[in-house]
């Protein structure tokens, strides 16, 4: 009876892999059409964004600023949600790729999400902020990344001046992320 039941446990182990690997591809269809739902949703609120521009500006009807950062909030807004919901399908896939590593199936089915922009200095994955080792490398996350990620969207807001860069910046800056430019000389 032993045979048997070995047999029948085998069987039941099967079949429970089928079954997740099931939901695993029912999870990312559902994902993939949510994201094509929202990608029209998208292509809508633009093709009406471009013609209250061309009415304000070729046709010159009173259209206010306001009706257009509306229509530009929400093609914000759509495309926050897509890059969610990329970010899960990116789980989803990673938990059936082969030849995805242990460590990103693992930090996948933890729930790990990086932060946009935020990359290990050492492999240039894709990290989460708040965590101290990438899960892909092992590198150490803290001090000069957190730095260059905060230096990184400064200097888009406020570019330095040549001579800033080439000087390492100002008093109690954080390490620069960014190579001094050679002299011409």
């Amino acid at each position: 009876m032993s045979i048997l039941s070995d047999v029948v446990d085998n069987i039941s182990k099967e079949v429970s892999k089928v079954q997740e690997r099931s939901q695993e591809m029912l999870q990312g269809f559902n994902i993939n059409t949510q994201i094509r739902e929202l990608e029209r949703k998208k292509t809508k609120v633009l093709a009406e964004l471009g013609e209250l521009v061309v009415d304000k500006h070729h046709r010159e009807k009173d259209i206010s600023e306001e009706a257009i950062k509306e229509k530009v909030a929400e093609v914000v807004g759509y495309e926050d949600q897509i890059n969610i919901l990329k970010e899960e399908l990116d789980t989803v896939n990673v938990q059936r790729d082969p030849n995805a590593s242990r460590a990103k199936k693992e930090a996948a089915k933890a729930g790990y999400k990086s932060t946009p922009g935020f990359k290990c200095p050492h492999c240039g994955t894709p990290v989460n902020r708040e965590k101290k080792f990438c899960p892909a490398c092992g590198g150490s996350l803290t001090g000069e990344v957190n730095s260059s990620f905060e230096s990184e969207f400064e200097s888009q807001a406020e570019p330095a001046s040549k001579s800033e860069r080439n000087s390492g910046g100002t008093a109690g800056d954080g390490p620069l992320d960014v190579e001094p430019e050679p002299d011409d000389e």
